[in-house]
Protein backbone atom coordinates (compact mmCIF):
# COMPACT_ATOMS: atom_id res chain seq x y z
CA UNK A 1 0.00 0.00 0.00
CA UNK A 2 1.46 3.39 -0.99
CA UNK A 3 2.66 5.55 1.90
CA UNK A 4 0.31 8.39 0.89
CA UNK A 5 -2.73 6.07 1.10
CA UNK A 6 -1.70 4.92 4.58
CA UNK A 7 -1.44 8.54 5.73
CA UNK A 8 -4.86 9.37 4.31
CA UNK A 9 -6.44 6.42 6.09
CA UNK A 10 -4.76 7.41 9.33
CA UNK A 11 -6.06 10.95 8.98
CA UNK A 12 -9.57 9.67 8.27
CA UNK A 13 -9.44 7.43 11.34
CA UNK A 14 -8.15 10.33 13.42
CA UNK A 15 -10.94 12.59 12.16
CA UNK A 16 -13.50 9.90 12.88
CA UNK A 17 -12.12 9.49 16.39
CA UNK A 18 -12.34 13.21 17.14
CA UNK A 19 -15.80 13.37 15.60
CA UNK A 20 -16.92 10.56 17.92
CA UNK A 21 -15.40 12.36 20.91
CA UNK A 22 -17.26 15.52 19.94
CA UNK A 23 -20.54 13.61 19.69
CA UNK A 24 -19.99 11.93 23.06
CA UNK A 25 -19.03 15.24 24.68
CA UNK A 26 -22.07 16.95 23.22
CA UNK A 27 -24.36 14.16 24.43
CA UNK A 28 -22.77 14.19 27.89
CA UNK A 29 -23.01 17.96 28.09
CA UNK A 30 -26.66 17.85 27.07
CA UNK A 31 -27.38 15.19 29.70
CA UNK A 32 -25.59 17.23 32.38
CA UNK A 33 -27.53 20.35 31.45
CA UNK A 34 -30.76 18.38 31.51
CA UNK A 35 -30.00 17.08 35.00
CA UNK A 36 -29.35 20.65 36.17
CA UNK A 37 -32.56 21.84 34.52
CA UNK A 38 -34.67 19.11 36.11
CA UNK A 39 -33.16 19.72 39.53
CA UNK A 40 -33.77 23.44 39.17
CA UNK A 41 -37.39 22.75 38.26
CA UNK A 42 -37.75 20.44 41.28
CA UNK A 43 -36.34 23.09 43.63
CA UNK A 44 -38.67 25.71 42.19
CA UNK A 45 -41.65 23.40 42.66
CA UNK A 46 -40.69 22.72 46.29
CA UNK A 47 -40.32 26.43 47.01
CA UNK A 48 -43.59 27.25 45.25
CA UNK A 49 -45.62 24.56 47.00
CA UNK A 50 -44.18 25.34 50.44
CA UNK A 51 -44.73 29.06 49.93
CA UNK A 52 -48.38 28.37 49.10
CA UNK A 53 -48.98 26.47 52.36
CA UNK A 54 -50.92 28.22 55.12
CA UNK A 55 -48.62 27.81 58.13
CA UNK A 56 -48.57 29.26 61.62
CA UNK A 57 -44.81 28.96 62.04
CA UNK A 58 -42.78 32.19 62.07
CA UNK A 59 -39.48 30.59 61.04
CA UNK A 60 -38.57 27.35 59.32
CA UNK A 61 -35.89 25.57 57.37
CA UNK A 62 -36.01 22.45 55.19
CA UNK A 63 -32.56 20.96 54.57
CA UNK A 64 -31.49 17.96 52.48
CA UNK A 65 -28.76 16.40 54.61
CA UNK A 66 -27.94 13.76 51.99
CA UNK A 67 -27.19 16.37 49.31
CA UNK A 68 -26.01 19.05 51.79
CA UNK A 69 -28.26 21.81 50.51
CA UNK A 70 -31.08 23.98 51.77
CA UNK A 71 -34.39 23.29 50.06
CA UNK A 72 -36.40 26.09 51.64
CA UNK A 73 -36.24 28.62 54.43
CA UNK A 74 -38.18 31.43 56.09
CA UNK A 75 -36.34 33.53 58.69
CA UNK A 76 -34.11 30.48 59.09
CA UNK A 77 -31.05 32.41 60.32
CA UNK A 78 -32.99 34.41 62.93
CA UNK A 79 -32.27 33.44 66.57
CA UNK A 80 -35.54 32.70 68.38
CA UNK A 81 -36.52 31.12 71.73
CA UNK A 82 -36.36 27.34 71.33
CA UNK A 83 -37.83 25.90 74.55
CA UNK A 84 -37.15 22.15 74.95
CA UNK A 85 -35.22 21.85 71.70
CA UNK A 86 -32.37 22.77 74.07
CA UNK A 87 -32.59 19.22 75.43
CA UNK A 88 -31.08 17.72 72.27
CA UNK A 89 -27.80 19.43 73.15
CA UNK A 90 -28.17 18.76 76.89
CA UNK A 91 -28.55 15.03 76.31
CA UNK A 92 -25.77 14.86 73.73
CA UNK A 93 -23.25 16.70 75.92
CA UNK A 94 -24.22 14.70 79.00
CA UNK A 95 -23.72 11.43 77.14
CA UNK A 96 -20.40 12.68 75.76
CA UNK A 97 -19.27 13.12 79.37
CA UNK A 98 -20.98 10.20 81.10
CA UNK A 99 -21.35 7.51 78.46
CA UNK A 100 -24.55 5.50 78.15
CA UNK A 101 -23.82 3.03 80.98
CA UNK A 102 -23.14 5.57 83.75
CA UNK A 103 -25.60 5.44 86.65
CA UNK A 104 -27.40 8.75 87.18
CA UNK A 105 -28.85 9.68 90.57
CA UNK A 106 -32.11 11.65 90.64
CA UNK A 107 -31.62 14.53 93.08
CA UNK A 108 -34.18 16.71 94.83
CA UNK A 109 -33.05 19.63 92.64
CA UNK A 110 -33.90 17.61 89.53
CA UNK A 111 -37.35 16.67 90.78
CA UNK A 112 -38.11 20.32 91.60
CA UNK A 113 -37.94 21.22 87.90
CA UNK A 114 -41.27 22.19 86.34
CA UNK A 115 -43.51 19.25 85.47
CA UNK A 116 -44.08 15.84 87.05
CA UNK A 117 -42.58 13.13 84.86
CA UNK A 118 -42.66 10.38 87.44
CA UNK A 119 -39.03 10.52 88.57
CA UNK A 120 -38.44 10.15 92.31
CA UNK A 121 -35.67 11.48 94.54
CA UNK A 122 -33.06 8.77 95.09
CA UNK A 123 -33.89 6.78 91.96
CA UNK A 124 -31.02 5.65 89.78
CA UNK A 125 -31.10 5.34 86.01
CA UNK A 126 -28.66 4.20 83.37
CA UNK A 127 -27.72 7.40 81.49
CA UNK A 128 -28.73 6.04 78.10
CA UNK A 129 -32.20 5.00 79.27
CA UNK A 130 -32.74 8.30 81.09
CA UNK A 131 -31.69 10.13 77.92
CA UNK A 132 -34.30 8.28 75.83
CA UNK A 133 -37.04 8.99 78.35
CA UNK A 134 -35.99 12.63 78.71
CA UNK A 135 -36.10 13.26 74.97
CA UNK A 136 -39.39 11.47 74.28
CA UNK A 137 -41.29 12.92 77.26
CA UNK A 138 -39.34 16.22 77.19
CA UNK A 139 -38.74 15.64 80.89
CA UNK A 140 -37.22 18.63 82.65
CA UNK A 141 -36.20 16.58 85.69
CA UNK A 142 -34.45 14.05 83.45
CA UNK A 143 -32.56 16.76 81.57
CA UNK A 144 -31.51 18.40 84.82
CA UNK A 145 -30.37 15.08 86.34
CA UNK A 146 -28.25 14.24 83.29
CA UNK A 147 -26.67 17.70 83.23
CA UNK A 148 -26.10 17.63 86.99
CA UNK A 149 -24.28 14.31 86.72
CA UNK A 150 -22.20 15.60 83.80
CA UNK A 151 -20.74 18.45 85.89
CA UNK A 152 -21.15 22.12 86.68
CA UNK A 153 -19.61 23.30 83.40
CA UNK A 154 -22.04 21.41 81.15
CA UNK A 155 -23.79 24.62 80.07
CA UNK A 156 -20.49 26.15 78.93
CA UNK A 157 -19.70 22.95 77.06
CA UNK A 158 -23.09 23.08 75.35
CA UNK A 159 -22.38 26.58 74.05
CA UNK A 160 -18.85 25.62 73.03
CA UNK A 161 -20.13 22.60 71.12
CA UNK A 162 -22.71 24.79 69.36
CA UNK A 163 -19.88 26.97 68.01
CA UNK A 164 -17.87 23.91 66.93
CA UNK A 165 -20.68 22.43 64.84
CA UNK A 166 -21.47 25.73 63.15
CA UNK A 167 -24.44 26.92 65.22
CA UNK A 168 -23.63 30.60 64.81
CA UNK A 169 -26.95 31.98 66.06
CA UNK A 170 -27.33 29.87 69.20
CA UNK A 171 -27.00 30.53 72.92
CA UNK A 172 -28.11 28.21 75.71
CA UNK A 173 -29.09 29.80 79.04
CA UNK A 174 -30.17 26.66 80.88
CA UNK A 175 -30.24 22.90 80.29
CA UNK A 176 -34.03 22.42 80.08
CA UNK A 177 -35.13 25.24 77.78
CA UNK A 178 -37.67 26.44 80.37
CA UNK A 179 -38.50 30.14 80.47
CA UNK A 180 -37.16 32.04 83.46
CA UNK A 181 -40.14 33.05 85.61
CA UNK A 182 -40.48 35.96 88.02
CA UNK A 183 -43.76 36.69 89.81
CA UNK A 184 -45.48 34.14 87.56
CA UNK A 185 -44.36 36.06 84.46
CA UNK A 186 -41.87 34.63 81.91
CA UNK A 187 -39.05 37.15 81.58
CA UNK A 188 -36.34 35.29 79.66
CA UNK A 189 -36.10 32.26 77.39
CA UNK A 190 -33.99 29.24 78.26
CA UNK A 191 -32.16 29.29 74.96
CA UNK A 192 -32.05 30.86 71.52
CA UNK A 193 -31.21 29.41 68.12
CA UNK A 194 -32.13 29.67 64.46
CA UNK A 195 -33.98 27.02 62.47
CA UNK A 196 -30.79 26.51 60.46
CA UNK A 197 -28.78 25.89 63.64
CA UNK A 198 -31.34 23.46 65.01
CA UNK A 199 -31.26 21.35 61.85
CA UNK A 200 -27.49 21.16 62.33
CA UNK A 201 -27.99 20.15 65.96
CA UNK A 202 -30.52 17.45 65.08
CA UNK A 203 -28.11 15.99 62.50
CA UNK A 204 -25.17 16.08 64.92
CA UNK A 205 -27.18 14.46 67.71
CA UNK A 206 -28.56 11.69 65.47
CA UNK A 207 -25.10 10.85 64.14
CA UNK A 208 -23.54 10.90 67.63
CA UNK A 209 -26.19 8.71 69.32
CA UNK A 210 -28.45 7.15 66.68
CA UNK A 211 -30.05 4.58 69.01
CA UNK A 212 -30.79 7.18 71.69
CA UNK A 213 -32.35 9.72 69.35
CA UNK A 214 -34.29 7.16 67.31
CA UNK A 215 -36.17 6.46 70.53
CA UNK A 216 -37.81 9.86 69.95
CA UNK A 217 -39.88 8.22 67.19
CA UNK A 218 -41.55 5.77 69.60
CA UNK A 219 -45.15 6.48 70.67
CA UNK A 220 -44.31 6.10 74.39
CA UNK A 221 -41.75 5.03 76.99
CA UNK A 222 -42.58 3.82 80.52
CA UNK A 223 -46.19 4.83 80.03
CA UNK A 224 -45.30 8.41 79.07
CA UNK A 225 -46.48 9.40 75.63
CA UNK A 226 -44.27 11.06 73.05
CA UNK A 227 -44.72 14.85 73.12
CA UNK A 228 -44.97 14.64 69.33
CA UNK A 229 -48.37 13.04 68.64
CA UNK A 230 -47.75 12.73 64.88
CA UNK A 231 -44.68 10.46 65.01
CA UNK A 232 -46.77 7.70 63.46
CA UNK A 233 -47.84 9.96 60.60
CA UNK A 234 -44.36 10.81 59.33
CA UNK A 235 -42.83 8.11 57.08
CA UNK A 236 -39.32 6.87 57.82
CA UNK A 237 -38.95 9.15 60.85
CA UNK A 238 -35.52 9.02 62.54
CA UNK A 239 -35.52 12.01 64.90
CA UNK A 240 -38.15 14.14 66.63
CA UNK A 241 -37.93 16.83 69.30
CA UNK A 242 -40.68 19.16 70.47
CA UNK A 243 -40.53 22.40 72.40
CA UNK A 244 -43.13 24.75 73.85
CA UNK A 245 -43.08 27.64 76.31
CA UNK A 246 -44.96 30.90 76.58
CA UNK A 247 -42.03 32.84 75.09
CA UNK A 248 -41.07 30.31 72.43
CA UNK A 249 -44.47 29.18 71.22
CA UNK A 250 -44.60 25.82 69.48
CA UNK A 251 -41.35 24.42 68.06
CA UNK A 252 -40.56 21.13 66.36
CA UNK A 253 -37.51 19.50 64.73
CA UNK A 254 -37.54 16.24 62.77
CA UNK A 255 -35.36 14.18 60.45
CA UNK A 256 -36.93 11.66 58.07
CA UNK A 257 -36.17 9.85 54.81
CA UNK A 258 -38.18 11.03 51.82
CA UNK A 259 -39.30 9.01 48.80
CA UNK A 260 -35.82 9.30 47.28
CA UNK A 261 -34.27 7.94 50.54
CA UNK A 262 -32.64 11.31 51.21
CA UNK A 263 -32.33 12.47 54.81
CA UNK A 264 -34.46 15.60 55.25
CA UNK A 265 -34.22 17.85 58.33
CA UNK A 266 -37.04 20.27 59.14
CA UNK A 267 -37.24 22.76 62.00
CA UNK A 268 -40.24 24.97 62.78
CA UNK A 269 -40.07 27.83 65.29
CA UNK A 270 -42.64 30.19 66.72
CA UNK A 271 -45.78 28.27 65.78
CA UNK A 272 -48.55 27.44 68.27
CA UNK A 273 -48.95 24.41 70.52
CA UNK A 274 -51.10 22.52 68.00
CA UNK A 275 -50.04 24.49 64.93
CA UNK A 276 -46.49 23.06 64.87
CA UNK A 277 -47.86 19.56 64.26
CA UNK A 278 -50.34 20.65 61.60
CA UNK A 279 -47.61 22.74 59.96
CA UNK A 280 -45.18 19.82 59.94
CA UNK A 281 -47.66 17.38 58.44
CA UNK A 282 -48.39 19.80 55.60
CA UNK A 283 -44.68 20.27 54.89
CA UNK A 284 -43.85 16.55 55.00
CA UNK A 285 -46.75 15.78 52.64
CA UNK A 286 -45.28 18.19 50.10
CA UNK A 287 -41.70 17.00 50.50
CA UNK A 288 -42.09 13.26 50.63
CA UNK A 289 -42.88 12.77 46.95
CA UNK A 290 -40.66 15.53 45.53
Amino acid sequence: MPEETKQNRFLLLLLAFFALLAILFSAGNFKFKEIIRLEGARMEKIARELTDLELETRAMQVYDLSENKKLFGVNDDVAMPIASLVKSMTVTLALNTLGEEKIVYISSSAVKQLGDYGLKVGETWRAGELAKFTLLASANDGAYALAESAGLDVLNKMNEKARKIGMENTFFLNVTGLDQIENDIPIAAGGFASASDLNALAHYALRAYPEIFRATTLPEINGFKNTNPIVGEIPNLLFSKTGFTDLAGGNLSIIFRNGRSNLIAITLLGSTYEGRFADMEKIVNVLYSL
